[in-house]
């Protein structure tokens, strides 16, 4: 069976390529950047396609010879318009699908009880499912509430509110009614449909055994980290101001929060469960599902932040496309330092940068610029990598995404923080006239006199920022022993 997964770097989507790739079938991933999904899945029989959804010419001929295709691309972390940008994703998805002769089209939205009072986060996906039920292919539309699994977005909301606050106070949207499912259950759900008959317009609601509110969910978690949590409800906090809350508290930031808590605010539990008894998935309840997510640590294979969303335009995010902007100011800060250590030393330190470990040199202003960031609605400073071992493209690093990487070479970070123009970060190690150099680059593209100020207005600052920083990159790669293992942990 030929196999096409759009939204193939997503939670979901990621997650579905392993499970369809270990049962031996063929699997095309489209998404904007191709690099990025080679650099997560190098094994199986896979194709990868770089495609734009909101670009129908960059997309002609990816649904050609494809049997199933599973659509699972979102905006979640867009801006306002990102109802209308999703709706062209669907058409343009859509489209291809019916000329390339697509038997099937399986779709993953989001289960509600409350036509009336739809999120527009909800709204936009319960839209989805109609553009892509429009013509006469047969479209399976799964609807799901909270996905319970480590690295889902409603999980790391959960799981760091626990964790971090031994009191906390719970707005009402905490009471609100829903119907977990364990991640492992979905992927069970979408690759189990690849091979039922589907009916035009069918829409299947699935859910765990259980019923319970986000707060019921929080106190189940705490009893099973054996953690002592009070939660005083109040009536006051808005979706706004609990997604502002969460992230300061939380590693997610307030535009991708606030929509996900705009759905909570309405009951999500599964109505009509005839439909989805036909499938052999018996859900594990939610003591089970948390305490599978918690010992079963797999988020190194993929988490919620890892996608970039569908509705980002090429301006907007220069690491989902090749075709970058061009910006009419580039200003950059180059700097090189002299490494006496050989060449596999060097980049050790770069490796183990940002996160945890920090930047290495004023790591306060780093973590008050990640405030700042916060504060204005941007993704803050709290995005631990992936995979800690390697630098895979695509995937986020504090207010970063990495979008080139050379192993033990090169690595450039693009920054995706609130900013009047496009910021970017390059390390490289390099060999001249016999001697091994680290080159520090850092980037600011902009079109804006907003930028130019801030550029300059910083520009005092960075210059001790950027000089700190690769010193004490050096000098990290100068203290390694030269008879310890070049992959140790600095």
């Amino acid at each position: 069976m030929n196999i096409l997964i759009a939204g193939a770097s997503g939670y979901v989507g990621s997650r579905l390529v392993s499970r369809f790739l270990a049962k031996g079938h063929t699997v095309r991933c489209l998404g904007r950047n191709a690099k990025g999904l080679e650099d997560r899945f190098p094994n199986g029989d896979i194709q990868f396609v770089e495609g734009d959804l909101l670009d129908e010419s960059s997309i002609r001929g990816v649904c050609d010879g494809i049997d199933t295709a599973y659509y699972l691309v979102h905006s979640l972390h867009s801006g306002k318009n990102f109802q209308t940008l999703e709706a062209t994703c669907a058409q343009n998805f859509v489209t291809e699908a019916l000329a390339a002769g697509v038997k099937k089209i399986i779709y993953l939205g989001g289960l509600t009880n409350s036509d009336a009072s739809l999120s527009p986060h909800l709204k936009s996906r319960a839209d989805v499912g109609e553009i892509l039920n429009s013509t006469n292919i047969p479209c399976l539309e799964f609807r799901a509430s909270i996905i319970i699994g480590d690295g889902s977005l409603s999980f790391e909301i959960m799981k760091n509110l626990v964790e971090r606050l031994p009191m906390m106070v719970t707005p009402k949207w905490v009471s609100s009614k829903a119907q977990p499912i364990w991640i492992n259950d979905v992927i069970s759900y979408l690759t189990e449909a690849s091979h039922h008959t589907l009916v035009k317009g069918e829409i299947i609601e699935i859910g765990g055994p259980d019923i319970v509110t986000y707060k019921e969910l929080m106190k189940t978690y705490g009893k099973i980290r054996n953690l002592k949590r009070l939660m005083i409800s109040v009536p006051v906090l808005t979706p706004h101001l609990s997604s502002l809350w969460l992230g300061f508290v939380t590693p997610i930031y307030a535009r991708a929060g606030r929509k996900l808590i705009e759905s909570l605010t309405t009951d999500s539990v599964v109505s009509k469960q005839v439909s989805s008894l036909r499938f052999g998935v018996v859900p594990l309840g939610i003591r089970d599902a948390i305490t599978a997510s918690i010992l079963n640590k797999d988020v190194a294979q993929s988490r919620w932040s890892d996608a970039v969303s569908s509705g980002i335009r090429p301006d907007k995010n220069p690491f989902a496309f090749h075709k970058i902007e061009r910006k009419r100011y580039r200003f950059m800060d180059t700097r090189e330092k002299v490494v006496r250590n050989p060449r596999e030393y060097a980049f050790l330190p770069i490796e183990n940068i940002g996160g945890d470990n920090g930047w290495y040199f004023a790591n306060i202003l780093w973590k008050i610029r990640g405030w700042i960031d916060l504060l204005i609605g941007g993704v803050g400073l709290r995005r631990n990598r992936r995979d800690p071992n390697r630098f895979v493209i695509g995937d986020t690093l504090d207010w970063w995404r990495i979008s080139e990487s050379v192993p033990g070479e090169r690595v450039k970070f693009i920054s995706e923080m609130k900013l009047p123009g496009e910021a970017s970060l390059e390390f490289t190690v390099l060999e001249k006239q016999g001697s091994i150099f680290i080159r520090q680059t850092a980037g600011f593209n902009t079109s804006s006199w907003l930028g130019i100020l801030y550029w300059y207005s910083l520009y005092p600052l960075h210059l001790v920022i950027f000089e700190g920083m690769l010193s004490k990159i050096v000098a990290r790669a100068n203290s390694l022993p030269l008879n310890s293992e070049p992959t140790d942990t600095l």
